[in-house]
């Protein structure tokens, strides 16, 4: 076998049928190399020319002479073949001094343990060997980290398999309360769309909200055009969004269908004025009433003050033939009696189900399920729709001038 650079038709065949992470992808490798001219592709091929590990990375100046790169989600290759990941990474730290390279970032997709939502391990994985035979090359296992990283891929993940399941057995896999909100986005005519990148500011304005909700603060707006850009044929901005004027309808018809069965059970009671039954019915009729004109009031007044369309919820999605990723989002919590958020989920479980993709990434949490985690809420709200959490192995640092590199990390 040898260590070589990767044709793009050689490097997007081999990706094609491995379960790679949407980074590795010709997409993403075309726009870098168009607009960015920051990546490379690298990879193993066997006796017989034939590719056996494949990786896009991407460099980026550091210490003004030096480059700093990161393998995004890679390697793509088999992890349990160790004589395969030491070929691949010791020839990676050759290849990356000629390109003057000061460390190398990387992180596999490769899992760690499989919990359930409480954080209990169902499935474990002995990545040990793994670990020392990286260590050895002298990429330094950077620890088992629970949290949210500025510098860093998360390392746990929520995942709902969708495998063998049909949409009628995944909503009875839900928990009550998240099936019964996903029922009530129809009963309120809840819809969904796809943003043209032209509108990616409706998006940023939700995503704003989450900022501020959550404390955080991470891209502005041009980097979910970028993002769009860059996965054009397989990402998307979706929009959870309700027409007020339409629902008012809704409800007025409603209001109308509660009015006349009163008058049949007015009908009832002349007929039979003692009958329980029907006056019971008749004081449950009048409390509908009351609410529905309830409901129409709030309607109404909302549609003065806010206009007819209200933007519940976005997210940008990203999918390949493997799964399909629910990235950064956002909502207006003024709205969330409409429950945006669990339409958005559910029209693009669908979507995935459509397009034979087997896997629903809600991706990223922080790994502490205490009662206090800063993410319990975002935790809960996925688990409702029955995902499992995927620990992964987390990154590895191989300095690749130890001494420029120490003097990085002093400054840094």
């Amino acid at each position: 076998m040898y260590f070589t650079q990767l044709k793009v038709d050689e490097f997007e065949d081999f990706i094609s049928n491995h379960d790679a992470h949407y980074t590795q992808s010709f997409n993403h490798y075309n726009y870098r190399k168009q607009h960015k001219n920051d990546v490379h592709l690298v990879g193993v091929k066997d006796e017989n020319n034939k590719v056996i590990a494949a990786c896009l990375l991407n460099e980026a100046r550091s210490l003004k002479f030096f480059k700093y790169f990161y393998t995004h989600r890679g390697p793509v290759l088999d992890f349990t073949d160790y004589q395969l990941v030491r070929y691949f990474y010791k020839n990676l730290t050759k290849y990356l001094k000629k390109h003057r390279g000061l460390y190398v970032l990387t992180d596999p997709y490769t899992l760690e343990n499989i919990r359930n939502t409480q954080g209990e391990i169902i499935e474990s994985y002995n990545n040990q060997p793994l670990i020392k035979t990286m260590e050895s090359l002298g990429y330094k296992h950077q620890g088992y980290t629970v949290g949210y990283s500025q510098i860093s891929q998360i390392r746990w993940l929520s995942v709902l398999d969708l495998k063998n399941k049909t949409e009628e057995e995944l909503l009875q896999d839900m928990d009550y309360q998240t099936r019964r909100n996903i029922k009530k986005t129809y009963e309120m005519d809840v819809q969904v769309c796809t943003l043209p990148i032209e509108e990616t500011n409706r998006f940023f304005k939700l995503f704003k909200m989450a900022e501020e909700k959550h404390g955080f603060k991470f891209r502005d707006e041009n980097y979910f055009e970028e993002m769009q850009n860059i996965y054009k044929d397989n990402g998307m901005l979706k929009l959870a969004y309700i027409d007020l004027s339409e629902l008012l309808i809704k409800q007025n018809n409603q209001l109308e269908k509660l009015n006349n069965d009163l008058e049949n059970i007015k009908d009832s009671l002349e007929s039979n004025p003692n009958s329980k039954k029907s006056k019971n019915k008749y004081e449950q009729n009048l409390q509908q009433i009351k609410a529905q004109k309830k409901k129409i009031d709030e309607t109404e007044t909302l549609i003065k003050t806010d206009g007819t369309i209200l933007d519940l919820a976005a997210a940008l999605y990203i999918y390949n033939d493997y799964e399909v990723y629910y990235l950064s989002s956002g909502s207006n919590p003024k709205y969330n009696k409409y429950m945006g958020a669990y339409r958005l989920q559910w029209e693009m479980i669908k979507f995935a189900k459509e397009n034979n993709i087997d896997r629903y990434n809600f991706y990223g949490i922080t790994g502490d399920f205490s009662e206090n985690a800063e993410d319990a809420g975002v935790q809960n709200f996925k688990a409702g729709f029955n995902a499992h959490v995927e620990e992964y192995i987390g990154d590895f640092i191989k300095p690749i001038r130890p001494l420029f590199y120490k003097i990085y990390s002093l400054i840094k």
